[in-house]
């Protein structure tokens, strides 16, 4: 499995083999005054979004780390 953490971001891609899905996973911070599941299906929805182009399937999984 292929690994690497985007810098500068709470991001990791990984990719079991050069043909298998992209498995992403996205750290976030949430504002006290949001509501954590909207917001995390929102940074879902986006970046699955932005990789469809790039890599179709992608599965995408975010985690809120924290809220402020």
């Amino acid at each position: 499995m292929r690994t690497r953490v985007l810098s500068g971001c709470g991001a990791r891609e990984a990719r079991a083999s050069g043909a298998g899905p992209w498995e992403v996973d996205v750290q976030i911070v949430v504002r006290r005054d949001h509501r954590a599941l909207s917001v995390a299906r929102a940074v879902r929805d986006a970046v699955t979004a932005a990789l469809s182009g790039a890599a179709p399937g992608a599965q995408v999984t975010v985690t809120v780390t924290n809220v402020v």
